[in-house]
């Protein structure tokens, strides 16, 4: 899937509008969101562990009418 396809919501069949879901690390600096492939693993500096893993960042798209999400990791 790609930004620029055409997202129907599978709730109410209405258009779907492009977005991502903000986050904030500690700092207050914002970031987009990622997918890591397997289950989180505590690290101590960073809080889990990351290294070595597929990282994705993650799209979502909102319904335009009811505001159903779906998100996909790309």
């Amino acid at each position: 899937m790609t930004a620029t396809t055409a997202h129907i919501c599978p709730k109410c069949a209405s258009p779907m509008e492009t977005g991502f879901i903000l986050d904030k690390v500690d700092d207050n600096r914002l970031k987009i969101p990622e997918w890591l492939e397997g289950n989180p693993e505590r690290a101590f500096w960073t809080g889990l562990n990351a290294k070595g893993r597929t990282r994705l960042n993650i799209i979502t798209y909102r319904c335009e009418r009811c505001g159903l999400l779906e998100s996909y990791a790309t």
